[in-house]
This record gives C-alpha cells, structure tokens and sequence, in this order.
C-alpha cells in the first residue's frame, strides 16, 4: 500500500497543483497551450529519441508487447462502438465516444505512471521500462491517429479519397512518430551519437514528465463537461476499467517478462489523453463529451492504476 501511494501520489499532486493554479489564473490558457506544445514537438521527441538511442538493445518482449496493445485497443474500439449504440448516441457523438473510450494519454500521464512505479518496485529497471515505453509508443501513436481521424470523420460524413488523405498528413506529420522513426533509425547504426548530442537530448527530455502533468492538470481548468456525464462515465468505464481487463486476459495466452506485463497493464489504464479534446474539437466532434471523459477518467484511473502496482509489488 505504501508504495502504491508513493507511486501515484506524487504524479495527481503535480496534476492537482497544474489544476489549482490554472483555476487562481496564474497559469493562463495560453500558457498550457504552449507548454503543451513545447512538450508534444520538442521535449517528448527529445525523450523518445534518446531513450531509444540509449537503449542497450531490443527490450525483451517488445513485439509481444505492441501486439498486445494493439489488440486490446482494436477489440475495446469495438466494444465501445457497440456500448454507443446500446446508449442510442446521436451519430456526431459517436466517433468522441469511441475515441475517448481507447486514446490514452500515453506520454503525459502513462509514462510517469510506468517511471515512478517502476522507480519503486526495481530502480534498475527504469531504463529498460521506459525503452519499453518507448518502443510501444511509435505504433502506439500511429494507430490512435489512424483510428482518431477516422472514427471522427465517419461521426460526420462517409469515408472518401480526400478523407483519407488528410489522415495520411496528419499520421506523417505526427512528431512523436517521426521521433520513433528517428530513434529506431539511429538505434540501428553500428555506431553511437556524439556524447554531447546524447546530453542535449537527455536534458530536454527530462522535463516532459513533470510538465506534462501540469499540462493534464492545467488543461482540466478549461474544459466543461456541459451535461455529458452519462456518456462520459461510459467512456471512462470502458477506458480504465475495460480495457486493463481485455490487457489482462490476453496476457495470461501470452507471456512475456514482468516489465513489459506492468509497462502494458499501466498504459492500458492510463485516463484518456488530452489529445481527444482538441481532436474532437478540430474534426467537429462533441467537445463536451470529450472533456468529461478527460476529467472522469483521470479520477477514475487513480484505484484502478494503484491496484495494477499493488499486484505487482
């Protein structure tokens, strides 16, 4: 129990103070906005780099791992679309529901969560967790685009050429994939990077951790859930409770090594990212409906992310 609270704590205290300082005004919209944005382009790319380039070798399991994930999200997608028609949603609503339901907020808040539980359980493990981390974000990201950009356009209109064109600049685009790409290239070469160049990308990519919490927390200030709490609380439901259930019951058919099981089991729990708000409000989704989903399921990620590190301690 100790350690659990040690683990989460320290991460929703960052959270809390990035929610209570938005809401004392001292930290402004445009502020959370752009550290979000420092964060998603500059820091968090620094952080996958590095962490791929450093990384000793392949992590144990890693394609076990991303197939895993990938299943679980693609069989939770269908859950969730079946979940909105049994809740008789408008069809505008439906492609926010389904992507609140599976989008988790890997980097800003599972990444701290795999960090600090693993810090407590096996410190020398860290480094190999968050290669593991990093290894499941690259198809992580390309997926919850793919999947963003068409759940919500099918929301509003039929699946078309240019539909699916603009999902292809957007997943190009992306600089978290580009980031992995990079990494995984550089990973490759038979030869290491200039030390220096490994300290640059270090040293900018220890902030995205603790920024990104104030950005979830900050960002919480801003957003209205605007009578969306049914569909919300189903959302959250299927995002931290179902979808570590489906994690669960496929990895007792695959087994890999406890490290890659806890990265797997946390990220599957993680609350749902910030991302699906301003998705939702760029591809005219229910903004509503996806800030409740935030919100709840942030709040409702905390015992369900607590039992997973106590039943691995």
């Amino acid at each position: 129990m100790i350690q659990v609270i040690n683990t989460l704590l320290p991460v929703f205290v960052v959270i809390g103070l990035g929610l209570w300082l938005a809401r004392r005004g001292w930290l402004s919209q445009t502020f959370i906005s752009e550290l979000n944005w420092l964060i998603f382009w500059v820091s968090l790319p620094a952080l996958i780099i590095h962490s791929l380039v450093t990384a000793e070798s392949l992590p144990r399991d890693a394609l076990p791992a991303i197939g895993i994930f990938t299943l679980a999200t693609l069989i939770l997608i269908v859950l969730a679309w079946l979940t909105s028609r049994w809740l008789q949603l408008p069809r505008e609503r439906v492609g926010t529901f389904v992507q609140s339901a599976f989008r988790g907020n890997l980097a800003f808040t599972g990444l701290p969560f795999v960090v600090f539980a693993v810090e407590g359980i096996q410190p020398d493990k860290v480094g190999a967790a968050v290669a593991q981390v990093m290894f499941i974000l690259a198809p992580a990201m390309l997926l919850y685009n793919v999947l963003a950009v068409l759940m919500l356009t099918l929301s509003q209109q039929s699946v078309s050429t240019s539909m699916l064109r603009g999902t292809l600049g957007k997943v190009i685009s992306n600089p978290l994939i580009l980031a992995s790409i990079i990494g995984v290239g550089l990973f490759a070469l038979p030869f290491e990077m200039p030390r220096f160049a490994l300290s640059t990308l270090g040293l900018i990519g220890q902030m995205a951790a603790p920024a990104s919490l104030f950005c979830v927390g900050g960002a919480m200030a801003f957003v209205s859930m605007e009578g969306r709490y049914r569909s919300a609380s189903y959302a959250s439901a299927l995002k931290v409770i179902v979808l570590p259930a489906i994690t669960a019951l496929l990895l007792i058919w695959v087994d890999v090594d406890p490290i890659a099981r806890l990265v797997l089991l946390i990220l599957s729990a993680c609350p749902t990212a910030v991302a699906s708000y301003i998705m939702a409000k760029a591809l005219n989704g229910d903004e509503a409906l996806a800030a409740g989903s935030i919100i709840l399921s942030t709040l409702a990620c905390i015992p369900t992310v607590g039992l997973i590190i106590a039943l691995s301690t």
